[in-house]
Formats: C-alpha cells, sequence, structure tokens
C-alpha cells in the first residue's frame, strides 16, 4: 500500500533534519542573520555618532542675556554685569538686599535691555556654546560638555 501524502511529507522532513545534523551548523539561519543584522545597526550608529560630534562645533552659540524678575513676574533685560555672580549655571538668580527681583540668564530669542525678553527660554540648553551679549562663553558646547555652578 502506498504512503499518503503526510506521511511522504513527514518522512521527508525527517531525511532533511537528519542530513543538516550531519551537515553541521547552518549558517543560513535567522540567528546568523540577527548578529549581521546587529552589526550593521552597530556601524551605523558608529558613524551617525562620528556625524553629531563632527557637525555640534558648526552649530551657532546660543546668546544668552541677563534679565531682572521682579516680585510680580515682570521680566526686564538688564545689562550681562547683573549676571557676573549668578554663575554658568542661571540658576534661580540672585537678589539684592532689600530687593525681591531675582537676576537670570534668559538664552536666546530678542533681548533688547530695558524691555522684556521675547522668543526664547529660561531653560539652558545642552550641548552647544552659550555666551553672553558681551561674549563671555558660559558653557562650551559639544557632546559630553559640562558645565558647573547653580542649576547644573
Amino acid at each position: 500500500m502506498p504512503a499518503t501524502a503526510a506521511e511522504t511529507r513527514a518522512w521527508e522532513e525527517r531525511q532533511r533534519k537528519l542530513r543538516a545534523a550531519a551537515d553541521g551548523p547552518d549558517y543560513s539561519s535567522s540567528t546568523s542573520r540577527k548578529v549581521g543584522l546587529v552589526a550593521i545597526a552597530g556601524i551605523a550608529a558608529l558613524v551617525g555618532g562620528c556625524y553629531l560630534v563632527t557637525s555640534n562645533p558648526d552649530r551657532e552659540p546660543v546668546v544668552a542675556s541677563c534679565v531682572r524678575t521682579d516680585a510680580d513676574g515682570t521680566r526686564t533685560v538688564v545689562a550681562d554685569s547683573q549676571c557676573d555672580s549668578v554663575g554658568s549655571g542661571g540658576g534661580s538668580g540672585r537678589s539684592r538686599f532689600g530687593s525681591d527681583a531675582q537676576y537670570h540668564y534668559y538664552y536666546g530669542g530678542n533681548a533688547t535691555i530695558g524691555r522684556p525678553p521675547s522668543g526664547g527660554s529660561t531653560l539652558r540648553p545642552r550641548d552647544v556654546e552659550i555666551r553672553t551679549k558681551s561674549g563671555k562663553v558660559i558653557q562650551r558646547g559639544g557632546l559630553g560638555s559640562r558645565s558647573g555652578g547653580s542649576g547644573s
């Protein structure tokens, strides 16, 4: 009596497995493909990281302006010298004796002395050089850069 189609397929599958075991490991398996894909992804990450490191110095520095925030929340741009004792982090600022005004840096945007700042942020950006209008470097840019001071 001849074998059924299912019996034939099962026999062929057993034969294929026996031959594969005798021949050794199958390097075209999905595991080998995964290892190759991981290697390709690692190389791509390395190239991307090199691109970031080399492209970071080309970024324009962010300009920091000294801002006074009064007790009522009103912000006014003042001379950079007012923030000299604030430090590189900007922090919560400093107040003068007998005054509720806080002095801190405002990053980016438009800042004209005597007027409220606009378009920037009080949050210090990371991985970019920050300078005051007078040219003082507050933070050096680049990956891995750190600066001290309050708020860091």
